[in-house]
């Protein structure tokens, strides 16, 4: 009498990892919902930015050193460079500068801040004790569109990005997983799958500028 072996999908092995595909894929793509469509929708404003140009804001502010502060920068400006850092994040909310300038025969301060789409540049005029902010704000779109590069966002916003794009290449693993269990839609799915991998390399090798 002669016995049949189990098709390899219907193996306990081949069902555990079904079924941990599956949760893995219910549960990311709820996870990375917001994510996946706020990077799918500022990959298209990337591509087309110049739809999105202007609406940029610059100003100018001035504020008033506090008199103790303005006392220690008058006698050592390195002293009061921590203080001070300290102060304007309180009064500005920006935190640690990209660059920082002092210039000892001025006795003044520069702080530069890059930030998504615009920057901060602050003087700081000891004597004085004057802060001039100057700023550039961008609109929405060139925040967003920052935002998905990660230009200027900070190592929180660094790794958000690295997560995301970790959880989506396991959402698209286990997704693959899913379609081999599935023997109706298999043949048809791996199909898609091939023709997907293969057109974005044509584009790329017969239509995208290379250099010689």
């Amino acid at each position: 009498m002669s016995s049949t072996s189990k098709p390899w999908s219907k193996t306990p092995a081949a069902r555990r990892v079904f079924s941990t595909a599956r949760w893995l894929h219910v549960y990311i793509s709820s996870l990375l919902l917001l994510l996946l469509i706020f990077f799918s929708v500022t990959g298209i404003t990337l591509n087309h930015s110049e739809w999105f140009s202007g609406g940029a804001e610059e100003k100018t502010q001035e504020l008033k050193l506090p008199q103790a502060l303005q006392i220690i920068l008058a006698e050592d400006l390195n002293a009061g460079l921590t203080p001070l850092q300290q102060w304007l994040k309180q009064q500005t909310g920006l935190q640690q500068p990209n660059q920082t300038e002092l210039d000892y025969d001025a006795g003044e301060i520069y702080f530069d801040y890059s930030l998504p789409a615009g920057y901060a540049y602050i003087s700081v005029i000891a004597e004085d004790g004057l802060v001039i902010i100057e700023s550039r704000k961008g609109n929405l779109v060139g925040l967003l569109n920052d935002l998905h590069k990660g230009r200027h966002s900070g190592i929180a916003w660094s790794w958000l990005i690295d997560i995301s794009a970790v959880l989506m290449l396991l959402f698209g693993v286990s997704g693959l997983i899913i379609l081999l269990q599935n023997k109706k839609y298999r043949k048809s799915g791996l199909t898609a799958v091939v023709i997907g991998t293969i057109l974005p390399l044509f584009i790329y090798l017969f239509w995208v500028p290379q250099t010689p």
